[in-house]
């Protein structure tokens, strides 16, 4: 994966207007930019089956709030993923039966 690819959610929203003029599509986006580091949502940028937040073109959207304190509770989020794990593990090291 490349790293020098913008994050799709802090582009402006002139680039956003501009590639909706040109008609654009998902593809050109997966292929030309980032979903956030934190979000473990598989092709996120897909559109119709992605993060609806993340792909929201509207002028002052939710995509222009995309934060990673804005995904925490998301259950996409890959520290909340981290969190859940922990505390199955940690429940099923508690259950007797399994032992």
């Amino acid at each position: 994966m490349e790293t020098n690819k913008p994050y799709f959610h802090e582009l402006p929203q002139s680039e956003i207007d501009l590639m909706i003029e040109e008609g654009r599509t998902v593809g050109y986006c997966m292929e030309h930019y980032l979903q956030p580091a934190w979000c473990g949502y598989p092709e996120a940028l897909s559109m119709t089956m992605g993060c609806w937040s993340l792909c929201d073109f509207s002028i002052d959207g939710r995509r222009t709030q995309i934060s990673e304190a804005y995904c925490k509770d998301c259950d996409e989020c890959k520290s909340k993923k981290e969190e859940i794990a922990k505390l199955i593990k940690k429940n099923l090291e508690k259950n007797t039966l399994y032992k």
